[in-house]
């Protein structure tokens, strides 16, 4: 493994963890960010990422706000959507430069879709009935995707798409799972549901109960776990999904409580025991993504940690506020972002 130095652009302060490797994040500068008309940074809240490659990135967050790079982070270009500055896009997937899907969370519900780089948004769906909910999105390929929602008339909503996002429809009723009274997706970065496969998905739950529920395709019914994470409140749950092989790792806790290190991590299927504070994050964490081989990566409100799949270990490597991280899908990098329009890099040894 790699030593480097850990550098905040906004902090100047360098800071060191006891690993066998140290960790770059570095906080951009916004003094890079190109504003757009209506955009205060300081009010965004970014809850959605996507990391296509080591040079384009996208994000999407509250007050109807979008940012872009295809410079790798050196420059931001952020705008302010004019015909939707109260809507909250907590996840964006994109496939290059030009082209992106974007939902956004609470009502009315909309996709948005562009493919000339975010200079026009289409408006691919919209429900203005006020009990739908959009979580979290993911795609198979550029062509093939799923969304998930919170329940409706007892059921999970799910949503399908086969032309890359142009349209979208509800998967056969008869294949929605049946939700527990109180239970519910949390949309805190978009990664509630994860894609894998040609057909396979799944997607964790929360609040009176967390559960993991694993479909082979959108035709087919869902097998479901209960997980040990915390629940049996509105804040507790399973926030974030990640596959790796055969492994399902799930991260949240109680976003309430967000320093307690309890019972906020699950590894799928797998009997787990606490005793060993070690073995769980330094906190709720609303996001988790794995970066290579053995290593993962998961934030929170209260900080940012990796984890070592072999070893069962977790550090923490930074105290600050983000929602979500993200791996480059072809290429090496990882971004994070978080509140009041706070974006950063993670270059990591591993």
């Amino acid at each position: 493994m790699k030593h480097a130095k850990i550098i905040f652009g906004f902090l100047c302060c360098l800071l060191a963890i006891n690993s066998h490797a140290q960790q770059d994040l570095i906080l951009l500068d916004s003094n890079t960010f190109k504003l757009g008309e209506g955009v205060v940074l300081s009010k965004v809240s970014f809850r959605g990422l996507s990391v296509v490659n080591d040079q384009v990135i996208w994000a999407s967050g509250s007050r109807g706000t979008v940012a872009k790079s295809t410079d790798g982070g050196k420059t931001f270009n952020f705008q302010q959507l004019k015909n939707y500055p109260k809507s909250d896009f907590r996840d964006i997937e994109a496939f290059d430069d030009k082209t992106a899907v974007m939902l956004s969370s609470g009502s009315p519900a909309y996709i948005l879709k562009t493919i000339d780089g975010g200079d026009t948004w289409k408006e691919v769906y919209a429900n203005l009935d006020t009990a739908y909910f959009l979580d979290g999105m993911d795609f198979w390929n550029n062509q093939k995707g799923m969304i998930v929602g919170d329940p409706i008339n007892g059921k999970f909503l799910l949503l399908q798409t086969h032309n890359g996002g142009d349209t979208w429809n509800l998967i056969d009723e008869k294949y929605l799972p049946k939700a527990e009274k109180g239970e519910a997706v949390f949309a805190a970065s978009g990664t509630s549901i994860n894609c894998w496969g040609n057909n396979e998905f799944g997607f964790v739950s929360g609040g009176m109960q967390s559960s993991f529920y694993k479909f082979k395709s959108p035709k087919s019914f869902a097998k479901k776990i209960n997980l040990t994470i915390q629940q049996g409140a509105n804040g507790k749950g399973a926030f974030s999904l990640v596959k790796s092989n055969k492994t399902f790792i799930a991260v949240g806790g109680d976003y309430m409580k967000d320093s307690v290190r309890y019972k906020n991590y699950d590894e799928i299927g797998v009997n787990l025991y606490y005793e060993d504070m070690g073995s769980t994050p330094f906190g709720y964490r609303s996001c988790i993504e794995k970066l290579n081989g053995n290593s993962f990566i998961a934030c929170g409100s209260n900080g940012v940690d990796v984890f070592n799949y072999k070893t069962k270990i977790w550090k923490n490597i930074n105290q600050q506020n983000f929602n979500v991280v993200k791996k480059a899908k072809v290429g090496t990098a990882v971004f994070i972002a978080g509140n009041k329009g706070k974006i950063g890099r993670v270059a990591a040894g591993f």
